[in-house]
C-alpha cells in the first residue's frame, strides 16, 4: 500500500475545496466579455448593475445572466408603474398615445423577460436569447413613437437603462 505524502494530500484537499469557484465569473471579468459581445454597453454600469446584487461575487456568468434579466425585469415594472403616473398627469396630453404605446411595450418586456428567465432556468438559452432580443426592442420601439411625433423623449433615461440591463444579459447568455 502507498502513502501518499502530506504534502499531496494537501495540494488535492485545496484543490477539491477551491473548485467549485472555478466557475465562477466576477461580474467585472464577465462585463468586458459582454462589452466584447456588444460594445453598445457601458462597462462600468454593467459592473455597478451586477454587483448590485449581493450572490454576484458566487456565481458563474450563467448566474449573472440571470440576475441582469432580473434587474431588467425589476427595471421594467417600475418604468411601466411611472408610464402609469404618467397617464393620470394632464401635462403629458399632447403625447398620450405615445405613452399608452410606452405602457403597452413595457407590458409585453416585463412578459418577455419572465419567460427568458424561465428558459434560463430550464437551460433552454436558444429561446432565452429569442425572448432577450424580443424584451430589448420594447425600449428602443418605445423612444421611437415619441421620435416619431418629435416629441420629448420623456422616458429616455428608462429606455436607456432597459436597453443596458437586457443588452447585458443577452451577451452573457451569448457567452
Amino acid at each position: 500500500m502507498t502513502i501518499l505524502s502530506p504534502s499531496i494530500v494537501l495540494f488535492f484537499l485545496a484543490l477539491l475545496v477551491s473548485f467549485p469557484h472555478f466557475n465562477n465569473a466576477t461580474a467585472s471579468d464577465a462585463c468586458k466579455a459582454a462589452t466584447r459581445i456588444s460594445p453598445t454597453i457601458n462597462l462600468n454600469f454593467c459592473i455597478t448593475s451586477l454587483q448590485s446584487d449581493s450572490t454576484s461575487s458566487s456565481t458563474n456568468s450563467l448566474g449573472l445572466a440571470k440576475i441582469a434579466v432580473g434587474l431588467a425585469s425589476k427595471h421594467a415594472k417600475t418604468t411601466k408603474a411611472k408610464i402609469n403616473k404618467m397617464l393620470l398627469d394632464a401635462a403629458y396630453g399632447n403625447i398620450m398615445p405615445e405613452i399608452h404605446t410606452c405602457r403597452s411595450l413595457y407590458s409585453r418586456m416585463m412578459d418577455y423577460l419572465s419567460i427568458a428567465a424561465d428558459a434560463l432556468n430550464s437551460e433552454n438559452y436558444d429561446d432565452a436569447k429569442t425572448y432577450l432580443s424580443t424584451a430589448f426592442d420594447a425600449p428602443c420601439d418605445c423612444g421611437d413613437a415619441f421620435s416619431k411625433k418629435q416629441a420629448p423623449p420623456v422616458l429616455a433615461n428608462e429606455d436607456e437603462t432597459a436597453k443596458q440591463l437586457t443588452d447585458i444579459a443577452l451577451a452573457l447568455v451569448n457567452m
